[in-house]
């Protein structure tokens, strides 16, 4: 008889003799006994785990690269038109709330509240990396006959010098 053979001899009757009543206490209910074999593997390969595997679980990374800077208006009246660098970002009321945030590149930007029959408003800022800057601010209503300053244009990047030489 191999050594699994008697293995799973010597499984099989530890099952049926634990399948006798041998508590202290009667049991009321009846004891259903399912065969079963247990395989022993002592030299296991897991590639999840241990020294020969160069990374056993995932690591956590940032899932932001670059940094982000946020700007958060507070203006009255709540439906101007919000200009970031002459480009349309949308109402006021969509950057102003518990977790409504206006997302910009952090450094200098432009941004213009404008609404029709209101003073448009243009403000220079300066958006810190990783920070939220507040923006307070209260539109006057035009008098009779004024008129709202236009709309800003889009600020374009510098082209690039194409009389320098490629190397």
């Amino acid at each position: 008889m191999s050594a699994t053979q008697r293995l799973v001899t010597l499984t099989v009757g530890l099952m049926l003799v634990g399948a006798g009543s041998a508590s202290a206490q009667p049991r009321r209910r009846a004891v259903g006994v399912v065969p079963g074999v247990q395989v022993f593997r002592p030299f296991y390969y897991d590639r999840f785990w241990g020294p020969w595997y160069p990374y056993s679980y995932g690591y956590a990374y940032p899932y932001t690269v670059h940094p982000e800077a946020d700007i958060k208006t507070e203006v009255t009246p709540k439906d101007a038109e919000v200009y970031v660098d002459g480009y349309y970002a949308g109402h006021a009321n969509d950057f102003d709330g518990v977790f409504k945030r206006l997302h910009v590149a952090p450094g200098g930007h432009s941004i213009t509240f404008h609404l029709q029959g209101f003073r448009t408003v243009t403000e220079n800022v300066y958006a810190r990396p990783d920070s939220t800057f507040k923006m307070n601010t209260t539109m006057e209503r035009l008098a009779a006959g004024e008129t709202s300053a236009p709309v800003p244009s889009p600020i374009r990047p510098p082209a690039p010098d194409r009389r320098s030489p490629r190397t």
